[in-house]
């Protein structure tokens, strides 16, 4: 075959591995989501249908409230079996819990206090509905040490303005306005919303799936008249598109459960127990140790090197609460990366700054008006940008790029059969550190095939990271919504 009939058809090869690569990250990213609606939605069944509390709250430690303080005349702190809170002046304070989604008030009124200590207060009940209106109930007798149950039906709460207030199908806040002597000690224990009819759960599955209507048809049916009404979500759905339509379910109605059609809600399996985390951080940790002793081949440090991070964020360990050993995993990661690096010395063959002067040093540059024009054309008015999240998007690309352009590529391409090759595990790496936000995968996966080709033309790392940050503070501030969900990565997507 001719030489340049080689070259198309390498072109092609490439251009159909990345094609492929695409569809994989949006399926990838459909599934993960599929089994994370399932399983949250299971969970919730399960509850139901054990009779426990739709939504409760156990604070033991200051995080577990909103802004981890209080607002007002009052103060916490940890304590075993939950939280001392002690007031520090005679005016009302406020606790205020972490409402991931919303709270549905109208089926699930009784709100349960459970505290240790002998203490005399008085407590009123704050929430803000679908529109943001803040709503306040009278204050009551609080005699702490014993189960105090409210009836949020019984009391006529009223906003900033005196209107009365009903009780919302989907509230966005809740918070306790508590009212104490100064000097006055309790333990708060657990804060649980219940309802008044041990009947109120899902209706039957197996019913729900003989004909669904179109998600629109059961979006707009969504008027309260079940307490926890099933949407079920077609199978060849995006990522983006399944996260969406449970956030307007949830929207109409915080009960509404939003699963996939084809992925059936199921409860979470057990996790393993309770070490085994650290266990296995402490096993990997340890292989890297044993690893670094000597040289290895280029693939196994790879692949050791990129297990700490997947384990992370394509593991979904990074969520509202950190998983620590996963943490712990990725820094000891980054140090036997560092390790190799300054092993290799110069056999890597890149630098941080290079010829500046050279055409292909600005090349990583041209992915930046591209961004702008996409965003000018599909996004919304340009956000500001705070100084203090760019320096850090600065240093967080910078960290990026040097493991996967500095330490990543240069063992690929000893790897791989051609640079080509290289180039693209590289991209399909970055990618996969965006998991399951499957349209960042995409775009992850494209930018950094372009930054990547760049990069074997000039070796100098400096340019990338820094059109890295300047591109993705962009989409940041002009495309999410309308094209992009989020940023986030790993289980904070789901949020």
């Amino acid at each position: 075959m001719p030489s340049g009939g080689i070259r198309l058809a390498r072109a092609a090869g490439l251009l159909a591995c990345t094609a492929v690569a695409l569809l994989a990250f949006r399926w990838l990213a459909a599934e993960l989501v599929a089994v994370h609606l399932a399983h949250a939605a299971g969970r919730v069944e399960q509850a139901l249908q054990q009779g426990q509390p739709r939504w409760q709250w156990l604070p033991r430690k200051r995080r577990d409230l909103v802004a981890g303080r209080v607002f007002g005349n009052g103060r916490v702190r940890p304590a075993p079996g939950g939280l001392t809170i002690t007031s520090t002046g005679p005016d009302p304070f406020e606790l205020g819990f972490p409402v991931a989604q919303r709270l549905d008030l109208v089926h699930w009124p009784l709100l349960i206090l459970r505290s240790e200590g002998r203490a005399t207060a008085r407590v009123g009940v704050v929430w803000a509905d679908g529109r943001g209106r803040a709503c306040l109930t009278p204050a009551r007798p609080w005699p702490t040490g014993t189960p105090l149950r409210i009836d949020l039906r019984q009391l006529d709460a009223v906003d900033p303005r005196g209107q009365p207030c009903l009780l919302p199908l989907a509230a966005t806040m809740l918070r306790l306005r508590v009212q104490a002597a100064a000097g006055t000690v309790w333990t708060l224990q657990q804060v649980a919303l219940a309802s008044p009819d041990r009947a109120d759960g899902p209706p039957s599955t197996a019913a729900s799936l003989d004909t669904p209507a179109s998600v629109p048809a059961q979006l707009a049916a969504l008027d309260g008249s079940v307490p926890s009404p099933w949407v079920w979500l077609p199978a060849n759905a995006s990522a983006e598109q399944l996260l969406a339509w449970r956030d307007d379910a949830v929207r109409r109605q915080a009960g509404a459960l939003a699963v996939r059609v084809d992925v059936p809600p199921s409860p979470p399996r057990e996790g393993a127990p309770g070490g085994s985390g650290w266990l296995a951080c402490v096993i990997y940790l340890a292989a890297l140790i044993q690893l670094a002793r000597r040289r290895r081949s280029p693939g196994l440090t790879l692949l050791a090197a990129f297990a700490g991070p997947l384990w992370l964020i394509a593991g979904l360990q990074w969520g509202e609460r950190v998983d620590w050993p996963a943490v712990c995993a990725f820094g000891g990661a980054l140090l036997f990366a560092g390790w190799n690096h300054r092993w290799a010395g110069t056999a890597d063959g890149w630098a941080w700054i290079g010829r500046w002067n050279a055409a292909a040093w600005w090349a990583p540059w041209l992915l930046l008006p591209a961004a702008i024009a996409v965003g000018l054309a599909w996004g919304h008015p340009f956000e500001a940008i705070k100084p203090g999240r760019a320096l850090v998007y600065v240093g967080w690309a910078m960290l990026q790029q040097w493991l996967l352009l500095g330490f990543a590529l240069p063992r690929l391409e000893r790897v791989m059969p051609a640079r080509r090759w290289a180039v693209l595990g590289v991209a399909i790496l970055f990618a996969l550190m965006h998991t399951p936000n499957g349209a960042l995968m995409q775009l992850c996966l494209l930018a950094e095939l372009f930054w990547a080709a760049c990069f074997v033309r000039s070796r100098s790392l400096l340019p990338v990271a820094l059109a890295h940050a300047a591109s993705a503070l962009v989409v940041g501030a002009t495309l999410i919504g309308p094209v992009l969900r989020s940023l986030e990565v790993s289980a904070r997507f789901f949020l």
